[in-house]
């Protein structure tokens, strides 16, 4: 408990007590002495209570000998007990098929209903979520959330394509720019040419001026160019580095030095077996990178996170595995980073979860995270 010291006319000290935000979490399991973590500490082991926990989002994981390992987001309100269950012998809560969360930085995955591909979040400066994807011909469409969980499709596209079944835009990458505009890097295809191109908008919502970006790569003799996924972050020095994916070479980079509008390819590559990058910028000016693995024992089912001192190179360490499908055809897609209060969401699809074989578009999950645990495992080298 605080305390507060107060000097009064009277010269009398007064001792005043402040109520702390903070309430309580009870842990059980279907087996007895189960170790619990709290945020990656041990706390004790199962039955256990857990008093004055700040109030807010936390992970709790717990690790019996023998048994996987569980990890579970849970809530916790000022003045309230939360009860969280694990079930190792006999289970019948609600599993997500095929999905294995390997990390124990990981909390368990939620669904979400935001419903397109090739998605890319943004918090727009009056607070607004914004989702950013793939409406195909329909151009870049957009979904707005105060939730994160809750999605509401905006009526017009983002960005409309000038002819319908001709022109095709995905994979926006967008951010905002000192001014308080914002600026939109995705993929355009016309025919048989993929090419990176870049719209404006003062308000995040409506895009417009599209631009061709030239950056010229380091493809293969008689393999095209075909730059795909972009995704980035920018510097204090006003700097934007760009990351994006070209078949049979992997994860490249770009720089701009005029906010996104002219761009110089960097020589290298930064992942040769990553696609799907999201990027972002550490503390100590490291950068971190969640992609998703196209190793060809495992294409598509893994979900990776790792770290470089320049944001160049990222072999210095060993990727960290933060998730895993374990089912031939079920593919993990779109890894997105957003932080919330405080809070670091990864959202990420799955295509051909159980239930959805019928559905064109991939289910959308969420996990809370703990990016400093994910962050000390990274840089175990």
């Amino acid at each position: 408990m605080k305390i507060l010291l107060l000097i009064v006319p009277a010269l009398l000290f007064i001792m005043v007590p402040t109520v702390a935000e903070s309430g309580t979490i009870e842990v059980t399991a279907d087996i007895p002495s189960v170790p619990v973590y709290l945020d990656m500490v041990y706390a004790g082991v199962t039955p256990l209570t857990l008093s004055d926990i700040d109030a807010g989002n936390h992970l709790i994981q717990v690790s019996p000998e023998g048994f996987f390992s569980q990890t579970q987001n849970i809530s916790v309100k000022s003045g309230e007990k939360s009860t969280i269950s694990f079930s190792f012998v006999y289970s019948d809560r609600l599993q997500i098929p095929a999905m294995v969360r390997i990390g124990e930085c990981v909390g368990t995955p939620e669904p979400s209903d935001l419903d397109g591909t090739s998605f890319d979040l943004l918090t727009l400066d009056d607070g607004t979520m914004m989702a950013y994807y793939s409406g195909w011909e329909e151009g870049i469409l957009c979904m707005e959330s105060s939730d994160g969980i809750h999605w509401d499709k905006k009526t017009d596209a983002c960005l409309s394509v000038p002819l319908k079944g001709t022109v095709f835009r995905t994979e926006p990458w967008v951010f905002s720019l000192p001014d308080g505009s914002y600026r939109m890097v995705y993929r355009q295809t016309s025919g048989n040419q993929h090419s990176l191109y870049s719209a404006s908008s003062p308000d995040g919502v409506m895009f417009s001026g599209e631009e061709p970006i030239t950056v010229q790569s380091e493809q293969k003799s008689g393999s095209p160019d075909y730059p795909s996924v972009p995704a980035g972050i920018m510097y204090a020095d006003g700097t934007i580095r760009i990351y994006y994916h070209n078949p049979g070479i992997g994860i490249q980079s770009a720089i701009s030095e005029d906010m996104g509008v002219s761009w110089e390819h960097e020589d290298g590559t930064r992942l040769k077996y990553g696609t799907d990058p999201t990027v972002l910028l550490l503390p100590d000016e490291k950068t971190g990178i969640f992609y998703v693995d196209t190793t060809p024992k495992s294409k598509g089912q893994r979900i990776f996170f790792t770290v470089s001192d320049d944001g160049l190179d990222f072999s210095q360490y060993e990727p960290v595995q933060v998730l895993e499908t374990t089912e031939p055809g079920v593919w993990l897609m779109d890894p997105e980073i957003i932080e919330e209060d405080g809070t670091v969401y990864l959202y990420f699809s799955v295509m051909g979860i159980e239930g959805m074989q019928n559905h064109v578009l991939p289910g959308t999950l969420r996990s809370i995270i703990s990016l400093d645990c994910m962050v000390s495992q990274a840089l175990v080298k």
